[in-house]
């Protein structure tokens, strides 16, 4: 007996549904777990501070090295793909990466293609330490430097530091400001005044000399305005501690002004501490629960402040305390504890079922990258490694594999 063609379709319609079920079920993130070097030792640590748009991540982790006949347990720093996983690299405590592959740490910027590290040079009556926090794609640094021979133990006694290779080392008239954390690849800054406390950030403009203190784009009083990160267009993410005790995560442009961001739900403290932006408005962060324990959050518009446990397959026996970093792409960068050691890091890369080139849709473009995923994982994740290989695991049964075609093909529309 032939089915008729309404009756077709709607076998076709119950089959699609069963096959796409197990993607509502799925997490929206898959979890890597970044370990340090020896990962048989107790008090080992490994911090990932960044993450570029090719999905190089860097950081710093405790690593084993010969010593005197014997061992040495010790700090480096590193990178990270999802296809080499890490690589030591000559880098101390590196907290920026550019797209060129070159990382800013303390006292010199390293490439890791060449090997090569060019040393800071300080400024006129300026101390060690001198710390870099980032380096764009045409290699500008910034970071801080101290004026002091001293503890500076309230890092109130060191100014803002830029590096470039055709201007050499200077610093910024910012009054009272103290060190800067990111920029651009159109030369906007970020920075902190107020030493440890950061009472005050500042957004400024290498190429206008204009700055923009952020605590003059609220009403009120200023008790605290941080600014953590900015995006190539100019909106600023950071938080805002308020009369009423609370401490409100922001973003703000000059196009657009100030835009608070919502507080953490029931079971969260009322603060809220961004630390990293995209352009499509996706922030990272921490936010505390009512014991005051850390945990790693993310929000877009759509979604209000979730903690990143909830939509990720993070095992339960870790906890991601903060998010460092968020790239283009939507990938988050952190670190947390559990399982063994002190801290460890992670990796999260955003699921989107059947889109296996990343360009944000599913369609025919897909078809050849999951292929390759079927065939070939390693050259998958080299040939897109911006992209996550669990976009083509459709039936959500933790690989890619043949029994993923049928979705996939559902997925495509066919």
């Amino acid at each position: 007996m032939s089915l008729s063609y309404r009756h077709r379709r709607r076998w076709v319609g119950v089959m699609s549904l069963a096959l796409l079920a197990p993607l509502a079920r799925a997490s929206e993130y898959t979890f890597t777990l970044v370990d340090a070097f020896a990962t048989d030792y107790g008090l080992r640590e490994c911090y990932i501070y960044d993450i570029n748009d090719a999905g190089m991540a860097c950081g710093t982790a405790t690593i084993r090295i010969p010593w005197n006949g014997g061992w040495m347990t010790t700090y480096t720093g590193f990178v990270w793909t999802a296809v080499d996983g890490k690589t030591p690299a000559a880098s101390s405590w590196p907290h920026g990466l550019n797209m060129n592959g070159v990382l800013a740490g303390v006292g010199a910027l390293f490439d890791i293609h060449s090997g090569q590290a060019t040393n800071m040079p300080l400024l006129p009556s300026t101390y060690q330490p001198l710390i870099l926090h980032d380096v764009n794609d045409a290699g500008i640094a910034v970071g801080s430097v101290q004026i002091c021979n001293c503890s500076n133990s309230q890092g109130l006694l060191q100014i803002p530091y830029v590096w470039d290779a055709a201007h050499g080392p200077r610093s910024l008239s910012v009054a009272g400001a103290n060190g800067l954390w990111r920029i651009t690849n159109s030369g906007l800054v970020i920075g902190w005044i107020g030493g440890n406390n950061a009472s005050n950030g500042f957004l400024y403009d290498l190429e206008t000399g204009q700055y923009t203190l952020l605590s003059s784009v609220f009403s009120g009083a200023n008790i605290q305005t941080t600014a953590a990160d900015v995006t190539e267009d100019g909106v600023v993410v950071g938080s805002r501690r308020e009369s009423d005790g609370h401490t409100y995560g922001y973003t703000w442009s000059q196009a657009e002004g100030v835009t608070l961001l919502p507080l953490p739900p029931a079971g969260f403290q009322p603060y809220v501490r961004p630390t990293s932006l995209n352009s499509s408005g996706i922030v990272v962060g921490s936010i505390y629960d009512t014991l005051g324990s850390s945990r790693a959050f993310v929000y877009d518009a759509a979604h209000g402040i979730r903690d990143l446990h909830a939509v990720s397959d993070a095992p339960a026996e870790f906890t991601m305390m903060t998010a460092t970093r968020v790239n283009e792409a939507g990938c988050i960068v952190g670190y947390g504890y559990g399982g063994g050691g002190m801290y460890k890091s992670f990796v999260l890369r955003p699921r989107t079922f059947g889109d296996m080139n990343c360009d944000g849709s599913v369609n025919g473009f897909d078809v050849d990258g999951f292929v390759l995923a079927l065939s070939d994982p390693s050259g998958y994740a080299s040939q897109y490694p911006n992209c996550n290989i669990a976009n083509g695991d459709v039936n959500a049964d933790g690989s890619v594999s043949g029994f993923d075609v049928d979705g996939f093909v559902v997925l495509l529309g066919g």
